[in-house]
């Protein structure tokens, strides 16, 4: 049935993946840099196909590949890979950067790394630590979970539910479905033209701000966190503030 999916394992690589409209085959261009000679023969990229799945990875994805801006040693990959713009997308990544174009669906599961994203047809899924998610032109909108990187996405066609977010923070605006967040922690929430409904489980210490929402809001419980809201055409439901 020929592939569906690409997946990504990278540890420090930093990533350009790009869908074309036409293209038949998947296309890896890698830039190799190093201080010697012998890093620079282990920095190699493996395939394999797994079903449907391609999967292109480092030979020692976890942890192989290093930068020093202390010392003379370095050893890096930077990697662009051009694909059928029907395929999915899976990006495993350590502190690598990701700027991602034109894609099917993309999840981008991450630790340090930041993802930069526009035009994805379909689901865009992240689970991120400390990096940061800037992006535009999304199908729909999933985050796992996030810790202290900001998230901050621009037109989102569909439906955005988050897990949580932890103490970095969550910036949504115009979105096309509803929003259903399950906690917030420390951080902020801003949330702007969402056609359907917020509803908001729990709200830690973090604030939330949202405008020209069409629907609902409901926050079902709330900390120490104030909950703000302007211009929301259906029934408003949050906890009195103290």
């Amino acid at each position: 049935a020929g592939l569906r999916t690409l997946a990504t394992h990278f540890g420090s690589t930093d990533l350009r993946l790009r869908g074309v409209p036409g293209l038949a085959k998947v296309e890896v261009r890698a830039r190799a840099c190093a201080s010697d000679a012998d890093d620079l023969d282990r920095l190699t990229l493996n395939h394999r196909v797994d079903g449907n799945r391609l999967v292109v990875e480092s030979e020692r994805h976890r942890g192989s590949f290093s930068f020093s801006i202390f010392g003379s040693h370095y050893a890096y990959l930077d990697i662009e890979i051009r694909m059928p713009a029907s395929l999915a997308v899976e990006v495993d990544s350590g502190s690598g950067d990701i700027d991602a174009r034109d894609l099917a669906s993309l999840d981008f599961d991450a630790g340090s790394g930041d993802l930069n994203v526009e035009n994805i047809a379909g689901e865009l899924v992240v689970s991120v630590g400390s990096g940061d998610v800037e992006g535009s032109d999304i199908g729909r909108f999933r985050l796992k979970s996030t810790g202290s990187g900001d998230i901050t996405l621009d037109d989102i066609h569909g439906d955005a539910e988050v897990g949580g977010v932890g103490s970095g923070d969550l910036t949504l605006s115009k979105v096309g479905g509803s929003v259903r967040i399950d906690h917030v922690g420390s951080g902020d929430v801003d949330l702007r033209g969402v056609s359907g409904d917020v509803t908001i489980d729990s709200i830690g210490s973090g604030d939330v701000d949202a405008v020209d929402v069409r629907g609902n809001l409901t926050v079902r419980s709330s900390g120490s966190g104030d909950v703000y809201h302007r211009n929301v055409g259906g029934k408003v439901d949050v906890p009195d503030s103290d």
